[in-house]
C-alpha cells in the first residue's frame, strides 16, 4: 500500500503541474498593460491560450515515458490524452464565436461587421485551417476502429495532422493574438513548439536510431492455442553486440516491430508473457485480430525484430505477501502467466489464484505449464468457459461475483492483490464488482489495457475522470478568472 500511496501522490504531483503549465500563458496574457475589454472577448481569448497549451501538451503526453508508465500506468496517460484533447477541441470551437468586438476590415457583404472577425489574411487562413483540422483530427481519431484504414496509415496520418495543425495554430496564435503578440509570450510559444516537436521525433526517429542499436531476431514461432502465439525473440548477435540485454519486470509490454527499425510506422504494443529470468530469450503471446496480427504465425525464424520498452505497471511490488488473485480474459493471460513464470523462478511462496476466461476450451492458454505449475507452487487455476465442452468439470459463464464468492472466501476477497487483464467490457465488469460488491481498496487493484479509451473503464475510470475532471475545472476556472480580472 506504500507504493500505491507513493504512486497516487506522483499522479496528484503532475496534475498540478499540467494545469499550472496549461495556466502559466494566461498568467503572462494578465501581467500585460492592455486596455480593458468586454467579458466576452477575454474569455474567448483565455480559452484560447488554455487550448493551445494544451494542444502542444499532448505531443508530450503521448511521448511514451517508460518511467511514468511504470508509475501511473501507460492505460492511464494515454485516456488522459484523450480526453483533454475533447476538451481543448470545445474550447476551441467555441472560441471564435465568443467574441462581441469586430477587428479589421468586414467583408462587403457583412454591412454591420456581425459576422466576421476580420483577421489580416494569413492569420485569419491559417487559425481556419487549424480550426477545422483540429476538428477533424480528433474526430477520426474516436472513430478509428470503423475507418477503411490499417492502424499504420492512420497512425501515420494522426501524427502528421498533428504537427500540421500545431504549426498553424503557432502561426494563428502569435500573428493574430491580442496577447500572443507579445514578445516574451510569442517567444514562449514558440519554445514550446519545438518542445512538441522533439517530443514528435522522439516517438518516431529517436526511438526507432535507439531500436537499430539493440537488434533481435525471431528465434521461434509457436500455436499457443486457436489464432493465438507465442513468438519468441532472442538477440541478433550477427548485427548487435554479444551483451546486449532488455531489462524490464514481469507484466510489462512492448511495442514490436519487425524488419526495419527506421522509416515504418508499424510497431504495435502487446504483453511481454515470459519471465525476465529467461532472457536471453524473451516471449510475446500474440492473438491473431486483423491487420499485422493475422499473419503473425507465418512468421519465419530469424525475422529482424526491434523492441521498444518496456511499459506499464501491471507489476507486482518485492516482498509483497498478500494472497494474490489474478483475472485474465483471452490474450490478458499473457502478462499474467509472466507474472506466474517470475513467481515460480523466484521461488515465491504467497497464495495465488488464477481464474482464465474463455470462450471455448480450444482458446485456453498454457493449460500444460499451468498444471505443472500448480505442483511447485501454491496456485489454484480455475479454468471459465461460456461454451463449455460435454462433460466440462470447470468453470462456466463469466467472471462474475457469484463465481468469485464461491471460490474465494470473505477474507481472502478483501486481504488480496487483484490483478485484472483482458477485453475492456471484462475489465469494467471485474472492477465494478471488486469496487462495489466486494469493497476492494482501489490500491490493492492492479489493470492496464491497450484499448485505449477514455470512457471504457468502470471502477479505473472513477481515479481517471477525477484527475481529468479536475484539471478541466482548474483550467475553465483560469480562463474565467483571466476573462474577470
Amino acid at each position: 500500500m506504500r507504493a500505491f500511496r507513493s504512486d497516487a501522490g506522483l499522479a496528484v504531483v503532475l496534475l498540478a503541474g499540467y494545469v499550472a503549465l496549461m495556466l502559466l500563458p494566461l498568467a503572462l496574457a494578465a501581467l500585460q498593460d492592455r486596455d480593458p475589454r468586454p467579458f466576452r472577448d477575454d474569455l474567448s481569448s483565455g480559452l484560447a491560450l488554455v487550448a493551445f497549451a494544451m494542444l502542444l501538451a499532448e505531443f508530450v503526453l503521448s511521448g511514451r515515458h517508460r518511467g511514468l508508465s511504470a508509475r501511473v500506468g501507460m492505460d492511464s496517460i494515454m485516456r488522459f490524452h484523450q480526453f483533454m484533447a475533447h476538451v481543448l477541441v470545445a474550447f476551441i470551437l467555441i472560441h471564435p464565436f465568443l467574441y462581441s468586438l469586430p477587428m479589421g476590415v468586414a467583408p462587403y457583404a457583412d454591412v454591420d461587421r456581425s459576422t466576421w472577425l476580420a483577421l489580416a489574411t494569413w492569420p485569419a487562413i491559417t487559425g481556419t485551417l487549424a480550426w477545422l483540422g483540429l476538428f477533424m483530427l480528433v474526430f477520426l481519431a474516436a472513430v478509428r476502429d470503423q475507418l477503411p484504414y490499417r492502424y499504420e496509415v492512420w497512425r501515420a496520418g494522426h501524427a502528421l495532422g498533428a504537427l500540421a495543425v500545431a504549426v498553424l495554430a503557432w502561426h494563428h496564435t502569435v500573428w493574430a493574438g491580442r496577447y500572443s503578440n507579445d514578445p516574451v509570450l510569442a517567444a514562449i510559444w514558440s519554445l514550446a513548439l519545438a518542445a512538441a516537436v522533439i517530443a514528435l521525433l522522439h516517438v518516431h526517429l529517436v526511438i526507432p536510431v535507439l531500436q537499430s542499436r539493440r537488434p533481435l531476431r525471431v528465434a521461434e514461432v509457436r500455436r499457443e492455442a486457436e489464432r493465438t502465439w507465442t513468438v519468441e525473440l532472442e538477440p541478433d548477435r550477427e548485427r548487435g553486440h554479444p551483451g546486449i540485454a532488455f531489462p524490464f519486470r514481469a507484466g510489462q509490454f512492448v511495442w514490436l516491430k519487425l524488419g526495419r527499425p527506421i522509416g515504418r510506422i508499424t510497431e504495435h504494443p502487446f504483453s511481454i508473457s515470459s519471465a525476465p529470468g529467461s532472457w536471453p530469450r524473451i516471449a510475446l503471446t500474440i492473438k491473431e485480430a486483423g491487420d499485422f496480427t493475422d499473419h503473425i504465425g507465418e512468421l519465419a525464424p530469424g525475422t529482424p525484430a526491434y523492441l521498444d520498452g518496456p511499459y506499464g505497471n501491471f507489476t507486482l511490488v518485492p516482498g509483497d505477501r498478500r494472497p494474490l488473485v489474478l483475472l485474465a480474459g483471452g490474450v490478458g493471460m499473457a502478462p499474467v502467466m509472466s507474472l506466474l513464470r517470475d513467481l515460480r523462478d523466484r521461488g515465491e511462496s504467497r497464495s495465488v489464484q488464477v481464474f482464465q476466461a474463455n470462450r471455448h476450451a480450444g482458446q485456453i492458454l498454457y493449460r500444460e505449464e499451468l498444471e505443472a505449475m500448480q505442483e511447485a507452487m501454491d496456485l489454484r487455476v480455475h479454468h471459465v468457459l461460456q461454451e463449455p465442452p460435454p462433460q466440462w468439470q470447470g468453470e462456466t459463464g463469466l467472471i462474475a461475483a457469484e463465481l468469485l464468492r464461491a471460490r474465494l472466501p470473505e477474507d481472502a476477497r478483501r486481504d488480496a492483490q487483484w490483478a485484472v487483464c483482458g477485453p475492456p467490457a471484462m475489465i469494467d465488469a471485474v472492477e465494478t464488482v471488486l469496487l462495489r460488491d466486494f469493497r476492494v481498496p482501489a490500491g490493492a487493484i492492479l489493470s492496464e489495457r491497450f484499448y485505449y479509451r477514455f470512457g471504457d473503464a468502470a471502477g479505473t475510470a472513477r481515479r481517471f475522470l477525477w484527475a481529468a475532471g479536475t484539471a478541466t475545472l482548474g483550467l475553465l476556472a483560469g480562463a474565467l478568472w483571466f476573462a474577470m480580472r
